[in-house]
């Protein structure tokens, strides 16, 4: 499928149990820790399970967490965050915009969890997992301990434990998922199970066709997955919201209202305590029973949603809000005035000159490479985007599992090393050259863009203006004319553009550059880089398939690789941050509040002056 971001289309419980079940969960309170996609150059990225596993709610209602201590004693602990927009759509399997993914990182367990600390996969309501020597079966075994939570409108006081999140749960995400009527926003991401592509092109769905979908529920707490072909990347996908299990009986009875304050009931780390309050303001509370701290303290989220940045500047500059975004118009002032209380996360958008390999001229890796170091990418930073972008040298961004530091590998601007590659390659001067067409959209940024890369080898390659044909076309057209079989359509040099779909190498590396399991626009020829990027993607072992990785991404990028392109930035955004939270932020998915720390003394100080 083209990436490209503009395109981119019964056991009945008895009332012992019930009592055993409430005490688990007290016991479990009292021990809480409190502290534990091709892309134009504007484009901006953004059935129940088996009955015969549970179909009764038990209802267990006013959960007291034990009383502490004087010592214990203190403040809740309260994160205020802003975004632009409104309360949006929380439903893990639809949730699209950024504000919606963050909730659902905070209101429902993930199958796994993305570590945006440490880059990698982690248990989440999977405490293990374990692959099949052909890489094609991945059998989960799932956690006990974490509930299907619902605050009624008496309040948090009155916590209601309905029952444990089961095996039959993840069933229902992925089913609905395989269903296109459910409108899941890049379903065929789990076309790689089996059965699911199928299912998602019936007009009318069956209990039958969705038994043959391979994923199935052992028991409660086992979970097995049966996929078309190896897949070590499939570990990344199950961190993904596609695969956070949700409760099909409540989705069964309300529908498309299941996710409506009076009717949800959530699973995460933190609990919904008001829904939409006029759409400006959602209160999350701490999850008493969530058996995972990750470090974070707040006892409460403040989510504020305004439909302007300098809506939400206001309130943070009256030290209302922890954290906010920073209005692109803001940005220069304020990097001048407050410097260290901004901070700029970079997106998983980064942009590309890709080479024909078809070209006269751009056969030769040698020239690709001097073209390449002759690039100032800061300069396009700065030009394009205010400095709103980092530079790159290789392809994955970070964020990515795989990918390397952003300044690990890859050609630098270096314009001594470009003439001595130009020499090397036969040309004295650019000047020898033939003229050679660079096509780009018909985006006033890309244009601008283009021009500043032609000066660029014009100055350090000694080329002329003249032979540097610059061609706008519309969007569509440059997808088009890129494509392998163009013909004499194809351009030797073309701007685009490549986003996640999922925050893996796999879909980095293999599915923009591999031979055959791309589309391939430079029309790469088959070699030793595309074994071992099919070796990466096969491999379960994460640290073999970083390892990999690594070796792919110097083989195509390093002073001496093959250069099929020459990345050039990853765009970010700016946001404006208090001196008394310590977080992480997330490149792709939802923030993940439970990694917070605020200083609530400092904090308390620096609002009382």
């Amino acid at each position: 499928m083209t990436q490209h971001w503009f395109l981119r289309l019964r056991t009945k419980q008895n009332g012992r149990f019930a009592l055993l079940f409430l005490a688990i969960f007290l016991l479990l309170a009292a021990c809480q820790n409190d502290s534990p996609n091709e892309a134009d150059l504007d484009g901006t990225p953004e059935s129940s399970g088996p009955l015969d596993v549970i179909t009764q709610i038990v209802r267990q209602t006013r959960v007291v967490t034990p009383t502490a201590t004087p010592s214990e004693v203190r403040d809740p602990i309260e994160l205020d965050v802003g975004y632009v927009g409104s309360y949006p759509d929380i439903d893990p399997q639809k949730a699209a915009s950024q504000n919606g993914l963050n909730l659902v990182e905070s209101l429902f367990t993930g199958l796994t969890n993305f570590n945006i600390k440490e880059n990698r996969v982690e248990p989440e309501l999977a405490k293990s997992w374990e692959a099949s020597d052909d890489g094609k079966t991945w059998t989960f075994n799932l956690r006990d301990d974490i509930f299907w939570l619902k605050i009624p409108e008496s309040g948090p006081d009155d916590l209601e434990i309905l029952r444990p999140v089961v095996a039959g749960d993840v069933v229902t995400a992925v089913h609905r998922v395989c269903q296109s009527e459910t409108n899941t926003p890049d379903a065929f991401i789990l076309f790689l199970i089996i059965g699911c592509e199928q299912v998602y092109n019936l007009a009318e769905v069956k209990p039958a066709d969705l038994e043959a979908i391979g994923v199935k529920a052992l028991d409660d707490t086992t979970l097995q997955f049966s996929l078309t072909k190896p897949a070590g990347y499939f570990l990344t996908l199950t961190t993904m919201p596609l695969f956070s299990p949700v409760p099909g009986e409540i989705i069964t009875e309300y529908e498309d209202e299941w996710t409506l304050a009076e009717n949800i009931i959530t699973s995460g780390p933190f609990l919904l305590t008001s829904g939409n309050l006029s759409d400006t303001r959602t209160v999350l509370k701490k999850n008493p029973g969530w058996p995972l701290p990750k470090g974070g303290n707040a006892d409460t989220v403040n989510i504020y949603f305004f439909e302007d940045e300098n809506s939400i500047t206001k309130l943070w500059d009256s030290k209302n809000l922890d954290i906010s975004p920073l209005p692109t118009d803001n940005v220069a002032d304020f990097l001048l005035s407050s410097p260290t209380k901004a901070r700029l996360v970079t997106g998983q958008t980064m942009f590309y000159l890709a080479y024909n390999f078809d070209s006269g001229i751009f056969r030769d890796p040698k020239v690709r490479r001097a073209f390449s170091a002759a690039i100032d990418r800061d300069v396009l930073a700065e030009a394009l985007y205010g400095g709103r972008a980092y530079k790159m040298r290789h392809l994955a961004p970070p964020g990515v599992i795989g990918a390397l530091p952003i300044d690990d590998v890859g050609i630098d601007y270096d314009p001594d090393l470009a003439r001595l590659l130009l020499v090397e390659s036969g040309y004295t001067s650019c000047q020898l050259m033939p003229p050679f067409r660079f096509m780009v959209s018909s985006l006033d940024l890309s244009l601008l863009q283009a021009e500043l890369v032609r000066d660029m080898w014009v100055k350090e390659l000694d080329c002329t203006e003249d032979q540097i044909i610059i061609e706008q076309v519309q969007f569509g057209t440059l997808l088009a004319n890129t494509r392998a079989d163009a013909g004499e359509s194809r351009p030797d040099i073309w701007e685009l553009g490549w986003s996640s779909f999922y925050p893996d190498q796999q879909n980095w590396v293999t599915e923009l550059l591999h031979c055959t399991d791309s589309e391939n626009r430079s029309r790469r020829e088959c070699n030793n880089i595309d074994e071992l990027m099919r070796q990466a993607g096969q491999a379960t072992d994460p640290e073999e398939r970083n390892a990999l990785y690594r070796r792919i991404e110097n083989l195509l990028f390093s002073d001496e690789g093959e250069t099929p392109m020459s990345p050039l930035y990853v765009r970010g955004r700016y946001l404006m941050e208090h001196n008394w939270v310590d977080y992480t932020p997330a490149h792709f998915g939802g923030e993940q509040y439970d990694t917070y720390v605020v200083d609530a003394m400092l904090k308390k100080l620096e609002r009382s002056r």
